[in-house]
């Protein structure tokens, strides 16, 4: 049971690293598997049995989900952008409670109410950021000859993505977007899957070694941040997650506005941004209708699904003291 906990935890964590202001970190929060993962990165070597028990379905439920996911997004980013925005703006409102529940009852200091302001604040100049600079960073001409100094700036960038999937609320494709990886990184991942799915070898090679040198860094990151946010939960639990909560408010606004959103709406607009691959099917009334109806359905159906975790907890606790 519990293994199957963890893989569909991990699952939906890579289905919220690949989209752009959805944090895996936030995600696996929801789930209530977020400090069981923290705790065992950082005791993998103390506790090696259990912390593997812990990590080897996360990681085997991200590797499934991401990478399909990748490729719907590819898709899905051309053709109905806003209405996947739209699910997953919902999904973040409905699980928001499930998150509040780790400071139930608890009323937030001044202090608190300032670090709950700071974090939704530096979340949305993440978005506000990627707008401005996504435009300016062009490295896809760079990534299409993969010189060797790529791969090794791509290990800190892959620790800077970590950095933001460790710590829930902040999104690591984000982080990726201001930064102008993201997209290099998912359409040349996506191209040279599709040549190697088709028998070209030509780029298996740089396929391979680019998301080596990127998962070396996101590994890297892991750690560092895992043994960080430990303290963090241990020494300050209720400031943490205020600043959690923050985190993931300030990102739900994000959703809709980011570089790539953002190319959207100039598309319903006229203005076609060059290199953009942009082709919606829904005209921009209807999708933002079918976007808003589809917003209210997954807020309302994450909720249900908060509500029954909370009573299979609290029937959970009732068994544990009965016995």
């Amino acid at each position: 049971m519990k293994f199957l906990k963890r893989l569909f935890a991990g699952m939906a964590i890579g289905v919220g690293a690949a989209i752009p202001g959805v944090s895996g970190a936030a995600i696996a929060v929801i789930f209530r598997v977020y400090e069981e993962i923290i705790h065992a990165v950082n005791t993998l070597r103390k506790q090696f049995s259990h912390s593997i028990k812990v990590l080897i379905p996360v990681v085997l439920g991200v590797i499934i989900a991401v990478i399909p996911c990748i490729i719907l997004f590819h898709l899905a980013f051309e053709y109905m952008m806003f209405i996947l925005i739209a699910l997953f703006a919902g999904f973040l409102l409905g699980s928001l409670p499930g998150i509040t529940d780790e400071v139930k009852g608890k009323k937030p200091t001044r202090k608190q109410w300032v670090i709950i302001c700071i974090a939704i604040i530096f979340v949305m100049l993440l978005g506000v950021a990627s707008v401005f600079l996504g435009p300016k960073i062009q490295l896809n001409a760079t990534f299409d000859v993969m010189p060797w100094w790529l791969y090794i700036v791509l290990i800190p960038v892959g620790a800077l993505a970590a950095v933001a999937l460790t710590v829930p609320g902040l999104s690591g494709s984000l982080i990726l977007l201001v930064i102008g990886f993201y997209r290099p990184l998912i359409d040349h991942t996506t191209g040279w899957g599709k040549e190697l799915f088709h028998g070209s070898f030509a780029n298996t090679p740089k396929l391979l070694l680019m998301l080596l040198c990127f998962a070396i860094g996101c590994i890297i990151g892991v750690v560092i941040v895992s043994k960080l946010m430990t303290l963090l939960i241990k020494k300050y639990h209720d400031s943490t997650y205020f600043a959690i909560i923050g985190f993931v408010v300030g990102s739900i606004p994000v959703l809709f506005f980011n570089y790539e959103i953002y190319n959207y709406y100039l598309y319903w607009g006229g203005t076609v941004t060059p290199g953009a691959s942009i082709k919606p099917l829904l005209s921009m009334p209807i999708e933002i209708v079918v976007g808003v109806i589809i917003l209210i359905v997954a807020a309302i159906g994450s909720y249900m699904i908060v509500r029954y975790s909370r009573k299979y907890q609290a029937a959970k606790e009732v068994n544990e003291n009965q016995q």
